[in-house]
């Protein structure tokens, strides 16, 4: 009777899919588990593994190089002979055994090589001592908030000391109570201690979980460069990447040049460049930022007709930060206005001196338009990026960054990514921050879907369960147990975070409340991506004033639903939308309940509406304006009337509604209005130097020759937040 396939893979302790990747390589074809072998094929297959027993790892390192070629979700070759080399071993120790035996023995070796992949670790900060001598003198180290009581134990005195010394200060504070750090080096003094503040260390994501991987030096190889675009908006960033990417592309090529994502990568000569597209308003700056932390070059395109302007310098600011080479292109050359000369000279001024001028900042002079010197600046960014000698392993699991991600209503979470270790394929467990999911597809930049993407590349990856934040970092995980505790620890962080910072926060604003009467506009976010959220919630906190408070109540991506209505309603909040629009069941029912949605795709129009708004909450100001003075030169007295004077204007004008003040002697007697303001016997709307006139004063009799009467005007200043 014929052996079948899945019998011998279980005699010898692999699965069926690993079994007949074996079985093809030595020269059995057989392409189903359910399939028998003659009994010359087995007399192979057992001669083969006869000849292996000797070298079980050896054997395994080869059966992970052919799998790897069937997307297998085994990432290095370490995993995979912890993973086999057991069950290996197991086949020696009870090749008497049944085949039910073994089954049985496999299926406990499984579970306990399981429960070993998923060891999760959660690592710390070291931190140094809280507390050190030196020269005698005890010196205190504080980190983050203390408790009175804490700072009490490390002064080494009871708390009830401090307790009792504050209260005599007209301080009652308890065990507890939260001390600032002036206040704990004012107590420190009293016992001769001094106090230290330090920062709290915090491990980046993948140090605190261990998800890094060292690298094996023979594993690197070259890689793409990454190239971010930055400059002034209205520079022609979008438009010079545009020219790039059409001129890179195949004319044939099926699709075109439709960009799926903001970032891509082109071909020269041979070699793949990955460029990623930044915004250039300033509201984006944190995205900007962040597009520099992930670039290995930065290009920084001026204008040649309109040279250095604000975010020019802003965004050179953020390359120097991130401390990457920066080729500096020149656009617009073709215009007649361009002046290329007065660009380099504005830009020696913050530090970078062109190459022929005897620095070392490479400076081209490119036209989106017209596609001029486009070659010369993809040349200067390849011999760039091959004086960094840039190298990465794309053996590894993988690891990234999350450039953007949005919720599509259809799809789900998609997240625009940035391999920057490894190769990511489907089917893998990854995780982001808050965030986790299994690989269901990926899209690379001209929409294509692919199995897999590598070190440098650009993809779309659809299969998180929830909306990763921009800027986080993802990683390649062993399993899904693993990357749900990773998840849970980081959500409770996040919680322990918000907890404290409320407590701090409320007890902040009920002191300024105390002193200020702050008005708030209270505000509802909804924007197209994550992204363009933080970017828009950063924006309008900008514009809190002293007086008038922008409070962001919720901010998310996604189209604007009905919940949203309710809680504005709720909160008395507007809906504000950058990209987006409400649902049909949430304009009924903002129309019903009266809440107001404002949506535009513009960022300036939103500041500039909000900015209005607050500008409008803030209390107004007044101002005196002189208007003129009267001299009294005689009063008479008037029956049922009361003192009327007949005076001169000496000074500017006065009308009949002016405000009015009498002085006697330089000092004020009285503050009013006119009652009347006569030229002769007629009523006088107005009067002006040189001219006489007669008045009477309202609610004043005590008028005397000699007394000066001003006049002046209140008027309304308006303000302005800044």
């Amino acid at each position: 009777m014929k052996i079948r396939v899945h019998e011998l893979a279980r005699k010898y302790g692999f699965g069926n899919k690993e079994f007949l990747d074996i079985l093809n390589n030595i020269g059995i074809d057989v392409h189903s588990h359910l399939a028998g072998l003659t009994d010359e094929q087995e007399k192979i297959a057992t001669d083969y593994f006869a000849k292996k027993n000797d070298d079980v790892v050896s054997n395994n390192v080869y059966i992970e190089e052919e799998t790897m070629k069937k997307n297998m979700e085994i990432n290095n070759v370490d995993d995979f002979v912890e993973e086999n080399q057991p069950a290996k071993k197991s086949k020696n120790k009870n090749k008497n055994k049944t085949n039910d035996e073994n089954s049985k023995d496999e299926g406990k070796s499984k579970k306990r090589k399981k429960g070993r992949r998923a060891d999760f670790v959660v690592k710390k900060a070291e931190q140094g001592p809280e507390i050190i001598e030196e020269d005698g003198m005890k010196i205190i180290k504080i980190r983050g908030e203390i408790t009175l009581g804490d700072f009490a134990d490390r002064l080494g005195i009871g708390s009830s000391e401090l307790i009792k010394k504050l209260f005599l200060k007209g301080q009652m504070l308890t065990i507890n109570s939260p001390i600032s750090f002036e206040l704990a080096e004012e107590l420190a003094v009293d016992y001769d201690a001094l106090v230290e503040e330090e920062e709290e260390i915090e491990l980046d994501f993948g140090d605190k979980f261990a998800l890094e991987i060292t690298d094996k030096p023979e594993d690197l190889i070259e890689r793409a460069p990454v190239i971010t675009i930055m400059g002034h908006v209205d520079h022609g960033k979008t438009s010079l990447l545009d020219a790039i990417r059409t001129t890179s592309v195949a004319s044939g090529e099926a699709g075109g040049i439709t960009q799926k994502i903001g970032a891509y990568q082109i071909d020269k000569a041979g070699k793949k460049i990955t460029f990623v597209d930044t915004p250039g308003h300033e509201a984006f700056t944190d995205m900007r930022a962040r597009g520099a932390q992930v670039t290995d070059i930065a290009i920084l395109v001026v204008a040649a007709d309109d040279g250095v302007m604000p975010q020019t310098i802003e965004a050179l600011s953020h390359a120097k930060a991130a401390n990457v080479p920066i080729i500096v292109a020149i656009n617009k050359i073709d215009k007649p206005e361009a002046n290329p000369m007065r660009v380099k000279q504005e830009l020696m001024e913050h530090g970078l001196v062109s190459v022929e001028w005897g620095g070392d900042t490479e400076f081209v002079e490119v036209s989106a338009k017209a596609r001029m010197n486009l070659d010369t600046l993809l040349d200067t960014i390849l011999i760039t990026s091959e004086i960094l000698e840039l190298k990465a392993n794309p053996k590894k699991r993988a690891k990234g960054i999350v450039l953007e991600s949005r919720l599509d209503p259809k799809v789900g979470p998609i997240a625009d990514v940035l391999i920057q270790e490894g190769t990511l394929r489907i089917g893998e467990v990854i995780v982001a921050g808050e965030s986790m999911g299994k690989v269901r597809a990926l899209v690379n930049d001209l929409g294509t879907k692919v199995q897999s993407a590598t070190v440098s590349q650009p993809i779309e990856i659809i299969g998180f369960n929830d909306v990763p934040s921009a800027g986080d970092t993802f990683y390649v995980i062993q399993n899904e147990q693993h990357a749900k505790r990773i998840v849970e620890e980081m959500a409770k962080e996040r919680k322990i975070a918000e907890v404290s910072r409320k407590s701090i926060s409320l007890e902040t604003l009920s002191q300024q409340m105390d002193h200020a009467n702050i008005k708030e506009l209270n505000l509802i976010l909804r924007a197209d991506s994550r992204g363009s959220v933080e970017a828009l919630r950063d924006s309008l906190l900008k514009l809190s004033h002293e007086e008038v408070l922008v409070n962001i109540i919720q901010a998310a991506s996604g189209a604007i639903t009905e919940s949203d209505v309710k809680l504005a309603e709720a909160s008395n909040a507007i809906i504000i939308g950058f990209n987006v629009r409400p649902t049909t069941n949430a304009l009924k029912e903002a129309d019903s309940n009266g809440v107001e949605i404002r949506t535009s795709n513009i960022i300036y129009h939103i500041t500039e509406d909000i900015e209005k708004a607050l500008t409008g909450m803030l209390d107004p100001e007044f101002k005196e304006m002189y208007s003129g003075r009267i001299e009294i030169k005689k009063v008479f007295k008037v029956s049922k009337v009361g003192n009327v004077a007949g005076c001169v204007v000496v000074d500017g004008k006065v009308r009949k509604d002016s405000n009015i003040r009498i002085l006697r002697n330089g000092v004020i007697v009285y503050e009013g209005k006119l009652n009347t303001l006569k030229r002769y016997k007629d009523d006088a709307k107005e009067v002006v130097a040189g001219q006489e006139c007669g008045l009477g004063i309202e609610n004043f009799n005590d008028i005397k020759e000699g007394d000066i009467v001003e006049a002046f005007d209140i008027i309304e200043v308006k303000r302005t937040l800044k």
